[in-house]
């Protein structure tokens, strides 16, 4: 959110539907913090969305100053949404000064909660500074404030007003503070600016820096603003910061292709100043994806590495890198030479290198590593290594150096060493590396244990294990990596502790996928990953990942069995399998239905074994495919929330008896599974709409329930004319009592599933008919959607 306008499209396409939750709210608030009018079409329509999102999407428009999502937040308040939502739209029609807030803004002010009537007494004054339209107050005020990210939000308070009256107050303005004047009319975002800043940049009154600020603050995604920009790019006589200035905003905006075709001639301009902004905008107008130009832009590159400026030349370098120009890589490790290169030319190469990989370089990089005693650029090159993954036997020549550099007084040259000695396949002893391990810098002890890990050294266990004693979270990750590779039992076992504990859930996880159980030590392995699935809850990342482990230590240790196709015995009771293990996106449901299959074949019949892993991980597949499948259904619903709420209140809350007496003959209570009795009262199933009738929308950025999906089904999938229940979800089944049935088994399942998961343990017949019980009702639900 720093308000760079070639970012919004970038962070706008994080606002989709596949992206996580917390990313969407992220990228929602920077759009808001960017001022970002390119993004107002995305955020309109959250506003009636899931709450924490609309409520992050008013705050967003509402610092965007746009007036698009009036309608949508009236709706929101005549629809008396979440707490939050209703203080995100009065904030937001406040600021915008709509006469239609003041009925809300009333009844808010007399609110029990003292934070709500807070909120509506700052928006009352918001609401009376936004009706005071003085376009002069306004400007002031944002051009006396000192912090530019202050100044920038306030500058959006113009955006409201007509943009002749802003251009007046900026003419008037413009004696007393010019660079400020610039950066608030860049805030406003109108043809009429653009041509305002372009009229400015060519004022010789005006200091050059002013001048090429207003160049800067050009939001160049017009083809014809590019053409002015192109203009005074190739304008000879101009001040060099001004053309640069003009290069570097169109690069922010134009393709590499068009780029090159309006500025390429520049690369051989006399000023440095415009050869480092071409290099600059190269960058930016770079694309993922984008190789079509490489050629072209490595031929313009190519030369600025020797460059006569520094300044161009190091740009050119990091440029390399950042544009993947494989070619100049025999270039860049010219620059890595200690006596002919500067340290930042040097620190520059190293990075561009470690982007690039190193092709065919690895010779020349080695070389100058070992007359390198800068400690930044020894940090880059160590990470330039690394990014490599070069051949041990390639790197053989360094190991006296870094010997002599671990012993160094530098923190960051010691950090170095040791992580490249991890890179020299025991080149450097363990011994050396495992003093390290007790340094006074916990960067370079987590560096030594990385290295450590790396030369899977028998003799530094015990360093290892005793890492687990240090205060530094980190440190203990890359300690339970080295565990990992050593593979002894004790090493093992520590590594699936840290699994199981509350460290990083990505590094727990990918910890899980890598470890590899031993037949030798399956068996007492076996007890350690028990007592770490009982320590995670089935929501935990790492508990499929467990469960495999699980399932191996048991294969690697049981008694020779025949062989099992899982895929064949998933689909002799559940003929959709095949069909769903064709189809894109659902690789990971199909991975954990395989794992829950094997997992019931090769423990079912365990004497005193656990049963319930196989159960929890049937259901959590269930309860990711059902909320995939009806969560889009519920968000459509609650887009509506008038029509939603008249439905609960008019149907499920008035009609709900006689529906219940009609459901009471087909509903089962207490439900039977292998002799296992659950209980599913019918009377809880209006429980599942008591935040509705709250008027508060279910949050679904996170699965709900299969308990509470089943409950949904009978009240939003059933058409029952008597009643006034209909099928909103718009489900395919044609047969009400089929649907009810079928809720009644997802019920059903979810019930014992709580039950093994917390008060028993499942027998296995309990098993067996849980099983039969659970790909029927997939089957369904396969056949409904």
């Amino acid at each position: 959110g720093l308000g760079v306008p070639a970012l919004e499209g970038a962070v706008a396409a994080f606002v989709c539907e596949g992206a996580p939750a917390v990313l969407r709210r992220a990228a929602i608030g920077a759009l808001g913090r960017m001022g970002a009018v390119s993004s107002v079409d995305r955020l309109v329509p959250l506003v009636l969305g899931d709450p924490s999102e609309a409520a992050a999407a008013l705050s967003a428009l509402t610092e965007i100053r746009s007036p698009a999502a009036r309608d949508a937040a009236l709706a929101a308040l005549d629809g008396e949404l979440e707490p939050e939502v209703q203080v995100a739209a009065v904030r937001y029609l406040a600021e915008l000064g709509a006469v239609e807030v003041l009925p809300v803004l009333r009844r808010l002010a007399r609110s029990d909660d003292a934070e709500i009537r807070l909120a509506a007494s700052f928006a009352s004054r918001a609401f009376k500074a936004e009706r005071d339209r003085d376009a002069g107050e306004r400007f002031l005020v944002a051009l006396s404030e000192p912090d530019r990210a202050v100044r920038a939000v306030l500058a959006r308070r113009l955006r409201t007003l007509p943009v002749k009256d802003v251009l007046d107050q900026a003419e008037v303005l413009l004696g007393e503070d010019a660079a400020g004047v610039v950066q608030i009319l860049g805030e406003v975002r109108a043809p009429e600016i653009t041509r305002y800043l372009l009229a400015l940049s060519g004022r010789a009154d005006l200091p050059v820096h002013v001048r090429a600020r207003a160049i800067g603050a050009i939001e160049a995604d017009q083809t014809w603003e590019r053409e002015e920009l192109t203009k005074i790019a190739h304008q000879a006589d101009a001040d060099d910061s001004l053309r640069a200035s003009a290069i570097q905003a169109m690069g922010a905006f134009a393709t590499s292709t068009e780029l090159l075709e309006r500025v390429a001639d520049l690369a051989n301009a006399p000023g440095p100043t415009i050869r480092g902004a071409l290099m600059w905008a190269l960058q930016l107008a770079r694309r993922p994806d984008d190789r079509g130009d490489a050629a072209k832009i490595a031929k313009l590159v190519e030369p600025m590495l020797d460059d006569p400026d520094p300044m161009v030349r190091r740009r050119a370098c990091f440029g390399a890198g950042n544009l993947g120009l494989d070619k100049l890589a025999p270039a860049l490790a010219r620059h890595c030479v200690v006596d002919a290169n500067t340290p930042e030319l040097r620190l520059a190469a190293y990075v561009a290198l470690g982007e690039l990989g190193m092709p065919g370089v690895i010779a020349d990089v080695v070389a100058a590593i070992r007359r390198e005693d800068d400690p930044r650029v020894l940090g880059a090159a160590s990470n330039a290594l690394i990014a490599a993954s070069p051949d041990p036997n390639a790197l053989a020549s360094l190991a006296g150096r870094i010997s002599t550099l671990l012993e160094a007084p530098d923190a960051r040259t010691r950090e170095a060493a040791a992580e490249i000695a991890g890179l020299l396949g025991g080149a450097v002893p363990a011994a050396a590396l495992a003093r390290l391990a007790a340094d006074d810098s916990p960067s370079v002890r987590g560096a030594a244990l990385w290295a450590l890990g790396r030369l899977a050294d028998a003799a530094s266990e015990k360093t290892l294990l005793a890492a687990f004693r240090d205060d530094d979270a980190s440190i203990h990750e890359r300690a339970a990596t080295g565990l990992l590779r050593l593979g002894t039992p004790d090493a093992l076992a520590q590594a699936i502790a840290f699994i199981a504990g509350d460290g990083d859930a990505a590094a727990r996880v990918a910890l899980a996928s890598a470890l590899h159980v031993p037949p030798a030590h399956a068996e007492r392995l076996s007890t350690v990953i028990d007592g770490a699935l009982a320590k995670v809850g089935a929501d935990d990342p790492a508990f499929e990942p467990l469960v495999r482990l699980k399932l191996a230590s048991h294969v690697a240790h049981g008694a020779p069995s025949a062989s099992i196709d899982v895929d064949a015995e998933i689909a002799s009771v559940f003929p959709s399998f095949p069909q769903l293990v064709k189809l894109s996106g659902f690789d990971t449901l199909v991975k954990s239905l395989r794992t829950a299959e094997s997992l019931f074949h090769t423990t079912g019949s365990q004497k005193d074994a656990d049963l319930s892993p196989p159960i929890t991980l049937w259901m959590k597949v269930l309860e990711n495919y059902v909320h995939a499948w009806l969560g889009p259904r519920m968000a459509g619903l609650q887009r509506d929330p008038g029509t939603l709420f008249d439905y609960v209140d008019r149907v499920i809350g008035g009609s709900w008896s006689g529906y219940q007496r009609w459901i009471e003959p087909k509903w089962k209570d207490p439900a039977e599974v292998g002799g296992t009795k659950v209980d599913i009262p019918l009377r809880s199933i209006p429980n599942a709409v008591r935040e509705l009738q709250e008027r508060r929308r279910k949050r679904l950025d996170s699965p709900l329930s299969v308990t509470e999906w089943a409950r949904l089904m009978v009240l939003f999938a059933v058409d029952h004319p008597s009643t006034g229940f209909r099928n909103l979800f718009k489900l395919g089944g044609k047969s009400p009592d089929r649907t009810v049935q079928l809720a009644h088994r997802l019920h059903t399942l979810a019930a014992v599933r709580n039950l093994v998961t917390h008060r028993a343990s499942a027998g296995t017949a309990t098993l067996a008919a849980f099983r039969r019980g659970y790909y029927s009702a997939f089957e369904d639900l396969v056949a409904l959607a």
